[in-house]
């Protein structure tokens, strides 16, 4: 009798079991689903006019691969807020443009992210391009509406910024920390150049995007 006792209760316990298992596989495979379906209908489809450039020098496309693959992974988790867009230049050298644009912080933090990507030992060579706009983040009246310039330059070591120079020779130093967001220098930290990239070129081109 007391065999067969503990075997019916090994019986039950193993249908209890059963039916937990079951119960979380179907919610699991709900909130899956539900997830995927969520993304697909936040994904931007339309693509707006922007001059946002940036070019990479001295990467793998391999690296720079998991580079934006890591970038996107961290702020497209709750909506997209970037969707690059690579093009190969040379074997060592690319352009990365948004054809979906990106707001000048998240392009900032862009910049940044390239320059010190997450689980890599190096840095590598990253400028950026854009026409700011009034309402953009961290820009004041002496950047807005102007074709600016933006890098980290070699000697940094605050690893939380990125610099800026405009088209007239303005520098500012973009920190993002809570009180140093937009200071501006006596002097650029670089040179204002213009990309030798001219992004309608780029359209034609084979290139991949990330999500």
């Amino acid at each position: 009798m007391k065999t067969q006792s503990i075997v019916i209760g090994l019986i039950a316990t193993v249908v209890i079991l059963y039916f937990i298992w079951t119960k979380f596989k179907n919610q699991k495979h709900q909130t899956d689903t539900d997830t995927s379906k969520q993304s697909t209908e936040l994904l931007p489809t339309q693509e707006k006019q922007n001059d946002k450039l940036v070019i990479v020098k001295n990467v793998s496309y391999t690296d720079l691969q998991t580079i934006l693959t890591g970038f996107c992974n961290m702020y497209n988790k709750e909506r997209y807020q970037a969707r690059p867009r690579l093009t190969k230049i040379t074997e060592s050298e690319f352009a990365i443009t948004f054809p979906f644009d990106i707001d000048f912080i998240i392009f900032c933090y862009f910049i940044n992210y390239v320059h010190y990507p997450m689980d890599f030992d190096k840095t590598f060579y990253v400028t950026g391009w854009t026409t700011t706009k009034s309402g953009d983040n961290w820009i004041t009246e002496k950047s807005a509406n102007k074709k600016v310039m933006l890098f980290i330059p070699s000697d940094d070591t605050d690893h939380d910024n990125v610099y800026m120079t405009t088209i007239d020779s303005i520098g500012f130093k973009l920190g993002f920390a809570i009180g140093e967001e937009k200071q501006m220098l006596n002097e650029p930290k670089k040179k204002f150049s213009s990309p030798t990239i001219d992004i309608l070129e780029l359209t034609n081109l084979v290139h991949k995007d990330f999500k």
